[in-house]
């Protein structure tokens, strides 16, 4: 062993192990995968998968009461914290055969608890993206938002991201890498 005492080499080694154990808790993964699209999300996210659509609504841990809350403005639900984000194949959009744009066009016109501060166009999975931040009015006053609109296989994808405006900085780098994992099922 180099030199090194055996009884100082059994406690580096049970540190080590102990300490590569806890790690890999720290980044525990479930993929959840429906008929379009898969994400992995970190154990410290709770989750809900939608039963008659393509969805999965998502928050830290500590807001899980968010997803049993339908019926609140999301300003009186979040006043004091919280962050939630959806990802869903947007059955909404009533216009068939359609181009991206129009698609685009039409959710930024909708857009009733929101002023947009800007838009920027990506991708995602190699789709066709376009990006929106912007800030809560109405009943999402004190909210802070991002929005990304997709279109795969000429359908329209939505995926959001809010939070009071206290917590918006600190959980989005744990959506963005949820965002990097988003991949459609084909």
């Amino acid at each position: 062993m180099n030199g090194m005492s055996p009884l100082l080499f059994i406690p580096i080694l049970t540190i080590t192990v102990v300490l590569s154990l806890s790690v890999s808790n720290v980044y525990a993964l479930t993929t959840v995968k429906n008929t379009t699209f898969s994400i992995d999300i970190p154990d410290n996210w709770t989750y809900e998968e939608g039963v008659l659509n393509s969805s999965v609504t998502l928050t830290p841990n500590e807001f899980g009461v968010l997803l049993l809350n339908n019926t609140e403005p999301f300003n009186e639900t979040m006043k004091d914290g919280g962050a939630f984000s959806s990802f869903e194949q947007d059955r909404t959009f009533p216009i068939k055969n359609a181009d991206f744009d129009l698609y685009v066009k039409y959710k930024i016109d909708r857009q009733d608890g929101m002023q947009v501060t800007s838009k920027q166009n990506g991708t995602i999975d190699n789709e066709t993206a376009v990006k929106i931040y912007g800030d809560g009015i109405k009943s999402f006053s004190g909210i802070k938002i991002v929005e990304y609109m997709i279109w795969h296989d000429k359908k329209p994808y939505f995926i959001r991201y809010l939070a009071n405006v206290k917590d918006f900085e600190k959980y989005l780098p744990e959506f963005e890498q949820i965002l990097k994992t988003f991949k459609f099922v084909d």
